[in-house]
């Protein structure tokens, strides 16, 4: 086992005001990789495809991290990968680190709903509650923005949530965006101990925004109704910084078929406004021995059609799945073929592609990941280490471009 701590460094300097000086200023500096990880991938294949489509969302992050008050927005869809929110954390952090913290994203009261939750979420409640993740069949309870649904069983519902302190320090946040359903005239939210916010409604709200008095960890919300509601998902945000806001969307079991099949997570995923969606699917359907190359890229198909409606200017990432063994026999033969499909796709329709299958070292190298042991015993997952790992390669590949595009530019 290693750690994978000091992998990347980056270094913040006030830029100059000179244009011509920025690249000095700007650079995301990475340090380079330790000869242990290297024997795990291929660096020379950890690069992002087809980028050309980026420059917008690059001019953005330069006027975000410079001069402008607003925020970029980045949405990763996923699986269990996802849900886990360990990769997806260090995207976060070192983009925040860089660009600038304006708010955790979207959150679900994951225990609440009796699954697995990222680490530095906590939810409970007293209350009765029904959950769903769009990878179950459950027409009863529909899933949202987060992937999940709450129904609530009981009068009053209430549940509480708040982020966790790593490293002696949490993050906060003034801002909540709610996501929920069902007849709901009026909720109350509780934080800081002594301040509360009260909405009350005409008409039942499917989203709404509370602007809290002071800045929190967490918060009590509680829906005074006797009828049934939904609730999916929150959005937690600080309404005077300017940075990224990275959402992390995953459920355990998920494929691109589950997401595109669910009318709430598409109805709802506007209200994120996102500039960039990275997309990380292809392991569950990989489970499928009977799974072909053409099934798997029409799925693909719908999702970024989709994803264009819902943010035209948006640009997309897909990214090629990691390793990992069938049944735990053997390499999984159909993450291959679902790589190189996804590949040609990407190329043809002028799409941005991550492959971390071939930076992993494909099928050889899920045998290397196995004997490192950064796959956990199921041979699907990771360890907490093959995880962070992931995540800084692709903030390593991010960067390559954001250096590439500040020396071209400025």
């Amino acid at each position: 086992m290693f750690s994978i701590k000091y992998l990347f460094t980056f270094v913040f300097v006030v830029p100059l005001a000179l244009p011509l000086q920025a690249q000095k200023t700007d650079d995301w500096i990475l340090k380079k990789i330790d000869s242990v990880a290297l024997n795990c991938i291929d660096y020379s294949k950890n690069n992002l495809e087809n980028t050309n489509s980026m420059f917008p969302l690059l001019a953005k992050l330069y006027k975000v991290k410079h001069f402008s008050k607003e925020n970029a927005v980045f949405v990763h869809i996923g699986d269990s990968h996802i849900q886990a929110d360990v990769a997806t954390s260090v995207i976060r952090n070192e983009f925040q680190s860089y660009f600038g913290n304006a708010g955790r994203g979207l959150v679900f009261p994951y225990q609440v709903g009796k699954s697995n939750a990222p680490y530095d979420i906590v939810s409970s409640s007293k209350s009765s509650w029904k959950s769903n993740r769009l990878a179950r069949i459950d027409t009863l309870i529909t899933c949202g923005v987060s992937a999940f649904g709450l129904q609530s069983q009981s009068a009053n519902p209430e549940f509480n949530l708040e982020l966790r302190f790593i490293n002696g320090v949490r993050d906060n946040f003034d801002k909540v965006h709610l996501f929920m359903g069902g007849p709901i005239s009026e909720l109350y939210m509780e934080y800081n101990d002594t301040q509360a916010e009260n909405g009350c409604y005409p008409l039942a709200p499917d989203y709404t925004v509370f602007n809290l008095k002071s800045s929190t960890s967490g918060f009590r919300l509680t829906f005074p109704t006797t009828d049934s509601i939904r609730f999916y998902g929150a959005s937690l945000e600080k309404k005077d910084a300017c940075g990224i806001i990275y959402h992390s969307i995953g459920a355990n079991g998920a494929k691109y078929s589950d997401y595109n099949k669910t009318k709430q997570f598409w109805k709802q995923l506007n209200k994120l406004h996102a500039d960039c969606y990275i997309v990380s699917l292809g392991t569950n359907e990989a489970q499928d021995p009977n799974l072909t190359a053409d099934g798997f890229i029409l799925e693909v198909k719908i999702m970024v059609a989709k994803l264009r409606l819902v943010s035209p200017d948006a640009c997309i990432i897909l990214t090629t799945p990691p390793v990992s063994y069938y049944k735990k026999k053997n390499p999984n033969f159909s993450l291959e073929v679902i790589t190189n499909a996804l590949i040609e796709y990407c190329n043809s329709n002028n799409l941005i592609c991550w492959d971390l299958f071939n930076v992993s070292q494909g099928l050889e190298g899920a045998k290397i990941w196995k004997k490192k042991q950064l796959l956990r015993q199921d041979l699907v997952h990771f360890s907490r280490e093959g995880y962070v790992l992931q995540g800084n390669l692709f903030v390593d590949a991010f960067a390559k471009v954001w250096n590439e595009f500040l020396c071209k530019n400025y």
